[in-house]
């Protein structure tokens, strides 16, 4: 049996995203994600990931409401220490929520199961180090095209602008530099999410109740790397970082 069914999906389709009448349905999907938490979140702190769960946000609202007219999807998300976002709040300001952090998740949507790594437009800072440090060469975007490549074909990048979509690319292309560096030049930090996503099938074999948990960590295993490759911290911090525009062009050109 797997851990979630087709008629889960339903809660997120057609005009049912804004029915009060799926409530109940979208609790029991996230009463799922909540038990998926438990069973992967000690894993997590074993292997020492700078994620974290914070229970006030990271597990989105099931129930419609006037902050939430419709519920498109359910995410168990995980982000920054309360340390190191207290941290970029004392050095850069303009921080009132953990909305504005990127972010690794797994979710549920009328198409089935994700996992993704997103940084949400109005996660400018993380947006923005991401942005400086592949414009500093060569290196840096060997190396993140080295990860894309481990994702090969499953993982699939969307750039996003509001509510419409500007990008649609999957990371088995992004390996490609000239690919890689076009979709960079459309990506603007505070104005575009970044969501690259993981999909699988709510039927696939590998989400059976007793497999998921280890499943959908394994796929976020393979987005945590391109996190905590962009994200700042005080270890990975390069939003002071100034860069001469033959350094920018260098980068952009390289072959």
């Amino acid at each position: 049996m797997n851990l979630f069914s087709l008629s889960d999906l339903k809660a997120f389709q057609d005009d049912h995203p804004s029915d009060p009448t799926f409530d109940l349905a979208r609790k029991h999907t996230r009463n799922q994600l909540v038990w998926l938490h438990e069973r992967m979140y000690g894993e997590i702190r074993a292997r020492r990931w700078d994620i974290y769960f914070r229970p006030e946000w990271s597990i989105t609202p099931a129930a419609v409401s006037e902050a939430h007219p419709r519920v498109n999807a359910l995410r168990l998300r995980y982000t920054k220490s309360e340390y190191v976002a207290r941290l970029m709040q004392k050095q850069y300001g303009g921080i009132s929520s953990y909305d504005q952090f990127a972010w690794l998740g797994v979710g549920i949507d009328g198409r089935g199961i994700f996992c993704e790594w997103n940084i949400p437009a109005d996660a400018k800072l993380d947006a923005q180090n991401f942005r400086n440090k592949l414009a500093l060469g060569p290196a840096e975007k060997k190396t993140i095209r080295q990860v894309l490549a481990e994702l090969g074909g499953e993982g699939v990048l969307a750039l996003q602008e509001q509510d419409s979509e500007i990008q649609h690319v999957r990371c088995s292309r992004l390996v490609d530099l000239n690919v890689l560096n076009n979709t960079l030049e459309k990506f603007t930090p505070g104005v575009h999410t970044w969501n690259l996503v993981i999909r699988l099938a709510v039927t696939d074999n590998r989400l059976q109740t007793g497999s998921a948990p280890d499943e959908l960590l394994y796929r976020l295993a393979q987005l945590y790397g391109l996190h905590q490759f962009g994200v700042w911290s005080p270890r990975n911090n390069y939003l002071a970082q100034t860069l001469s525009r033959t350094q920018v062009d260098a980068a952009d050109q390289e072959k």
